[in-house]
Formats: structure tokens, sequence, C-alpha cells
């Protein structure tokens, strides 16, 4: 596992961070957390990039994509969790992908992070990426302290 602090150059953090932030753009709707699990609670969902099919966004994950190093992409989704009173979590989960890397890149501060089940916390500190194999099962926890806590995830190989 790797976390790295300050991913991006602070330029090019700031503009995807407001945009991503920003009244405009289109997030959607999800019933669920979890893939089909409908008592995993809801979210916001912009999926840039799925199984060859890229969003109109998908050009703004570029500078992303090469940094990670990118030979073999799967999926870029985007996660929008609301504040809730006390912190939830999403339950452990692989993503749908097993093979390769997994990318967690948090967009905004707040007191939420992403839990592995081996007992490692990471932080939700914007612009930082946190780099991990795809077979260690981890979970989202929301935030209490900001409206939204808001990460981008990516799965690849390198």
């Amino acid at each position: 596992m790797e976390v790295i602090d300050n991913f991006l150059p602070r330029y090019e953090f700031d503009k995807l961070q407001s945009f991503l932030l920003g009244e405009n753009f289109p997030w959607f709707y999800n019933d669920y957390r979890l893939t089909g699990d409908s008592k995993s609670g809801y979210q916001f969902i912009h999926l840039f990039f799925k199984d060859g099919v890229a969003s109109h966004y998908y050009p703004m994950m570029n500078f992303c994509i090469s940094k990670l190093g990118v030979k073999n992409l799967f999926r870029i989704k985007s996660n929008l969790n609301a504040k809730t009173f006390f912190h939830r979590n999403h339950g452990y989960h692989l993503d749908p992908y097993r093979k390769g890397k997994i990318a967690v890149y948090y967009i905004n501060t707040n007191n939420g992070w992403t839990q592995f089940k081996n007992g490692t916390k990471v932080k939700s500190v914007e612009n930082r990426i946190v780099i991990f194999d795809c077979n260690l099962e981890h979970t989202g926890v929301t935030c209490t302290d900001q409206k939204r806590r808001v990460l981008i995830n990516f799965n690849y190989e390198r």
C-alpha cells in the first residue's frame, strides 16, 4: 500500500477540485454504495470510464492516468457521500475488478476515511491518493464535519 500526499501539482488539483465540487458537475443518484446492496445506503456517482465507455468528462482524468502509469484501465468512478450525523462505513468489499490496482484519490479534506480490513486507516485529505492491490478488502467511512466526502476511485493495471 502506498499513500502519496500532493499527488497532483497544485494548479492541476485546484482545477479538478473546483470542477468536481462546483455546481455544474453532473452527479448521478445511485441507490446503493456497494453493488446491488440497497441496505448499504445511497450515494452520488459519476462514471468517468467503465469497460471501454468514457463520459464526456473523461479527459479531465488524463493527468491522473498518466501519473498512475495506467496500462489497462477498467473503471474510473467518482463518489460523493453526503455528511452523516455519525460516521458510517459502507461495508468491507472488493471492487468488481479482481486484478491490478485500486487508487482512491481524495478531492476534499474531511474527517471521513478509507478503512482496510487489516486495520489500516487512510484519512480523507485533499490531493492525497492511496494505491493498493485489488485483493485488499476496504470500506469508505462517511464524514461528519463537511457537507460531503468526494473521491475518485481508479481500477487499473500498471
